[in-house]
């Protein structure tokens, strides 16, 4: 199956087990909605996820909190500039910070989200979760394209 195949599939499977097993899917919907004279290169998180999440207060939430913790956590620990957590970690933080009524809309918003944006990586063999540049590196491109069509 080629790559285009693949993206129109919206298809992508991991099997962990630890804390679960992680169906990943790519959704489609929503809107990229913003002023384009506000965004600086100062954001901070909560900034970004409002960008990322429009539409989704409980998903920018989450995803603030969480990305906010792996970042906070790894540095307490001195993990290195690979700031990452393990599946366990994550999943005690989930229970113990954001409840397990909120567990579903957490692994919801890593799976469906920060994973297939390439915000976070997931690194089944290791069972860690790691701070990604992928999203930085897709941005880049995607201003570099918009350039060039305008040329």
């Amino acid at each position: 199956m080629g790559r285009h195949n693949l993206l129109e599939s919206e298809q992508y499977t991991w099997v962990s087990g630890v804390p679960r097993k992680i169906m990943l899917k790519m959704k489609r919907s929503g809107r990229m909605i913003f002023d384009a004279q506000s965004v600086t290169s100062n954001l901070g998180i909560k900034e970004m996820m409002e960008i990322v999440f429009t539409n989704a207060e409980s998903y920018k939430e989450i995803a603030s909190v969480l990305l906010e913790w792996i970042k906070t956590k790894s540095d307490q620990e001195n993990r290195g500039k690979a700031r990452w957590v393990t599946t366990s970690e994550l999943s005690g933080y989930i229970d113990e910070r954001l409840m397990r009524r909120r567990r579903s809309a957490t692994y919801s918003v890593i799976k469906n989200y920060l994973i297939p944006l390439g915000i976070l990586e997931y690194r089944p063999s290791e069972s860690k979760y790691l701070l990604s540049r992928d999203f930085a590196g897709a941005l880049k491109r995607l201003a570099e394209a918009y350039t060039k069509w305008t040329a």
